[in-house]
């Protein structure tokens, strides 16, 4: 399924639709079998895919920060997600 287009008439942007995927992914316990290097090479294609770059140092950062106990919960897992992607 191409969530991309499936969005593509809502106000929705990319990164809106990353973050909210990131998390559903993560922290839903959709693919619980996973580390946290599988995740970070799922979400660099589906962002690369999408148009949004990061260097190899921002993922690090940003996963060893999402990997934190608080991202359990969506509210500090956006504002990481945030601070990472929006700079």
């Amino acid at each position: 399924m191409n969530l991309k287009k499936l969005f593509m008439g809502s106000n929705t942007d990319t990164k809106e639709l990353l973050r909210t995927t990131f998390f559903k992914m993560f922290k839903k316990d959709v693919l619980s079998n996973l580390d946290m290097d599988d995740f970070v090479v799922m979400w660099q294609a589906l962002a690369d895919k999408w148009g949004v770059f990061l260097t190899d140092k921002q993922w690090e950062d940003f996963a060893e920060e999402i990997n934190s106990v608080a991202s359990n919960r969506q509210f500090y897992f956006n504002e990481i997600f945030n601070k990472h992607f929006n700079n």
